[in-house]
C-alpha cells in the first residue's frame, strides 16, 4: 500500500503543478469519445462521420467550460436524430429538458458526472460509477448519473437498426417506438435502481464510524448492484444489453477497481485510532479519531564519484 500512497502523491503533485495542460487533455478525450460515440450509434452517413471534423470539435471542447461541452454534445446528438425522423428529435429534446432543469438546478458541479456515464458504457465498466460516487462525491452527483444512463440509452435506440433501417414507416411511428425503448424500458430502470441504491449504500457505509468502512461500502454497494441486475433480468425476462456473465465480471472489476481508487481519495491507519472525551458547559463530547496516512515521495538522486584507478 505504500507504493500506491506514493504513486497517490506523485499524481497529486503533477496535477497540481500542471493542471493547466492536464484538464484540456481530459476535457478533449472526453469530448473525442463523445463525438466518436455519437457517430457509432447512429451509423454511418452523419455528420461527425469525418474524423477530421470529430477532431476538431473536440480540440475547440478542450478550452471550454465542461457544462457548456455538456449542452454542445447534446446538441450534436438531437441533430443527428433529426436525421432520423424530426418527430424522433423532438421527443429527445424534450426528455434533455427535463432532465438538465433538475441538473442545472442541483447537480451542475458535475457536468464530468454526465459526461463519463454514457463512454463508461461503451467500455463496459459502467458498475464503476455508482462506487466511485458513493466513495469520493456527494450524493448530489447521482442526478447526473442517471441523466447519464437515459442519454446512453437514447444514443443506443435512437441508433438501433429496428428504428434507423424503418424507411417504411412514418415519423410519428419511429417516434413512438422511440419513446417507447427509452422510456418503458425496464432494463435501463433495473439499471438506474441498482446504481441509485448502491451510490446510495456505499456512501451511506462510509459514514459509518466503524473501522474499515469505506472498504465495507464499496463491497456491499457493488454486490447490491449485482444482485440488482441479475434478479431483474430473470425476473422481467429482460434481454440485457450484457450477458449474466460478463455482468458478473465487469461487477468484480468495479469493486476491484473502486477498493484501490478509494486509497487515492482518503487513507487511514486504523490500529492508530484513538478515543477522545471532553466536556464544556453544554455537552459532553466522544470522539473517534483516525489518523490519515500521509507519505512524501523522496526524491532520490545518485552521484556519480568517479575514481582514477591507479597504476
Amino acid at each position: 500500500m505504500t507504493k500506491l500512497l506514493v504513486f497517490k502523491e506523485k499524481i497529486r503533485k503533477l496535477y497540481s503543478s500542471h493542471s493547466t495542460y492536464i484538464l484540456p487533455v481530459i476535457r478533449f478525450v472526453l469530448a473525442l469519445t463523445y463525438v466518436l460515440m455519437i457517430n457509432n450509434y447512429l451509423g454511418i452517413g452523419g455528420i461527425l462521420n469525418n474524423s477530421v471534423l470529430a477532431i476538431i470539435i473536440a480540440a475547440c471542447c478542450s478550452l471550454l467550460p465542461v457544462n457548456v461541452i455538456v449542452f454542445l454534445m447534446s446538441l450534436l446528438l438531437i441533430v443527428n436524430i433529426y436525421r432520423i425522423a424530426a418527430e424522433m428529435a423532438l421527443v429527445a429534446l424534450v426528455i434533455y429538458l427535463i432532465m438538465y432543469i433538475a441538473y442545472f438546478r442541483f447537480s451542475v458541479k458535475y457536468g464530468y458526472v454526465l459526461l463519463v456515464m454514457p463512454i463508461v458504457f461503451l467500455l463496459r465498466i459502467p458498475y464503476l460509477m455508482p462506487l466511485v460516487i458513493g466513495v469520493g462525491l456527494s450524493m448530489t452527483a447521482i442526478v447526473p448519473m442517471v441523466f447519464g444512463t437515459i442519454i446512453f440509452f437514447i444514443m443506443k435506440y435512437a441508433g438501433s437498426e429496428v428504428i434507423a433501417d424503418g424507411s417504411k414507416a412514418s415519423g410519428v411511428d419511429k417516434a413512438s417506438s422511440f419513446l417507447r425503448n427509452v422510456l418503458a424500458n425496464k432494463e435501463m430502470f433495473a439499471i438506474i435502481l441498482a446504481f441509485v441504491l448502491a451510490a446510495l449504500v456505499v456512501y451511506g457505509i462510509k459514514r459509518l464510524s466503524i473501522d474499515h468502512s469505506m472498504q465495507i461500502g464499496i463491497i456491499a454497494g457493488g454486490i447490491l448492484e449485482l444482485i440488482i441486475i441479475v434478479c431483474a433480468t430473470y425476473i422481467f425476462d429482460i434481454d440485457g444489453i450484457y450477458p449474466i456473465w460478463m455482468v458478473a465480471v465487469m461487477g468484480l472489476l468495479a469493486i476491484g477497481i473502486s477498493y484501490i481508487l478509494q486509497y487515492f481519495v482518503l487513507a487511514v491507519d486504523y490500529s492508530g485510532t484513538e478515543y477522545i472525551q471532553f466536556e464544556d458547559d453544554d455537552y459532553y463530547y466522544y470522539v473517534k479519531a483516525v489518523p490519515k496516512i500521509k507519505v512524501t515521495a523522496s526524491d532520490v538522486q545518485v552521484k556519480r564519484i568517479n575514481v582514477k584507478k591507479m597504476k
